[in-house]
C-alpha cells in the first residue's frame, strides 16, 4: 500500500505491511466482522453431510422428513449471526433420535453435538 492523501484533511497516511481481517485505514473508517470459531465451521460442515446422507438415505430412516426437517433447522440456527445454541442442541436431540438405528449417521451427530458443546463451554 502506498501513501493516499486525504483531500479533505491535506494530512498523509502512511501504511506498512499491512495483514489481516477488517482492517481499515483513514479517517472516519469502520469495518464489521464476524468470524466463527473452527469448531462452528466444522459442525456446520458435518451438518451439511448429515443432511445430504438423510435425503439420500430417507428409507433407512423412521421419520425422514421430520429429521430432515429439524437437521435443516439446526443448521439454519448454527449459521445465524448469534446462534441460540440450545435451540441447535434441542433440534440435534431430535435429529440423533431420528437416526440412532444409523451408526454412520448417529456418529455424526454425536460429533456435531460434541463440537457445539465445546463451542458453548
Amino acid at each position: 500500500m502506498t501513501d493516499r492523501r486525504d483531500r479533505r484533511q491535506g494530512s498523509a497516511i502512511t501504511v506498512g505491511n499491512v495483514q489481516g481481517t477488517g482492517i481499515v485505514i483513514g479517517h472516519e473508517s469502520s469495518a464489521v466482522v464476524t468470524q466463527r470459531p473452527a469448531a462452528q465451521a466444522e459442525a456446520a460442515e458435518l451438518l451439511d453431510e448429515i443432511i445430504r446422507q438423510l435425503v439420500a438415505h430417507h428409507d433407512s430412516v423412521t421419520d425422514p422428513e421430520g429429521v430432515l426437517e429439524s437437521a435443516e433447522a439446526a443448521r439454519s440456527e448454527m449459521a445465524a449471526p448469534s446462534p441460540r445454541w440450545g435451540v441447535v442442541r434441542g433440534l440435534l436431540r431430535g435429529v440423533a433420535a431420528g437416526v440412532a438405528g444409523i451408526s454412520t449417521l448417529a456418529s455424526a451427530v454425536d460429533k456435531v453435538q460434541a463440537l457445539i458443546a465445546h463451542l458453548i463451554t
